[in-house]
């Protein structure tokens, strides 16, 4: 099921909307994935430091661009996604290019694949042929969502910068539409 929709850059508009996405992850933060600016940041710092992220000559050292979008329906924040636009070896231990999470609400009704299907197609535009992904092996909403999405397990064990089990994924991007 494609949940309705559509991948957005955060704007102004989005003040009040973000504010309640985050705050569905208040009482879980660590499952807040793909959005890397601080809690406590406000719309405009929060618009700044994504627009940076993707700009090579604002990264701090060991940083990689990357893409942050958000899945938008109704008016509502409904998840967040980003797409790292290459790879370190750090990234393809734990994190890989693409990075999900969906807002508890939002849970069950399409969306993570649908941000995954879109994101694919960005990483398309930007001359990704194959992309990683990881994720924790005990959630197993993601794995569904990532095998779902063309996923195939490349490996699964202990990732020690995780602290964690994990499963690693690779997923080769589709062609463009004719």
């Amino acid at each position: 099921m494609a949940a309705a929709g559509k991948l957005v850059v955060l704007q102004q508009r989005h003040r009040q909307a973000l504010e309640d996405f985050l705050g569905e992850f208040d009482a879980h933060p660590d499952q807040l994935h793909a959005y890397f600016t601080p809690r406590t940041a406000s719309i405009d710092e929060a618009i700044a430091f994504l627009s940076a992220a993707r700009d090579e000559d604002k990264l701090l050292p060991g940083r990689v661009p990357a893409s942050t979008w958000f899945w938008e329906a109704r008016g509502r924040l409904l998840g967040v996604v980003n797409l790292r636009h290459r790879m370190t070896p750090a990234l393809e231990e734990i994190g890989g290019h693409i990075g999900f999470a969906v807002a508890p609400s939002a849970r069950r009704q399409g969306v993570a694949g649908a941000l995954l299907a879109r994101t694919l197609d960005e990483a398309r535009l930007i001359g990704l042929e194959q992309v990683a992904l990881t994720c924790d092996a005990a959630n197993q909403a993601s794995a569904r969502t990532i095998e779902a999405g063309g996923g195939l397990l490349v490996r699964e064990g202990w990732c020690e910068a995780s602290r964690s089990h994990q499963r690693w994924y690779k997923i080769t991007v589709p062609a463009g539409r004719a």
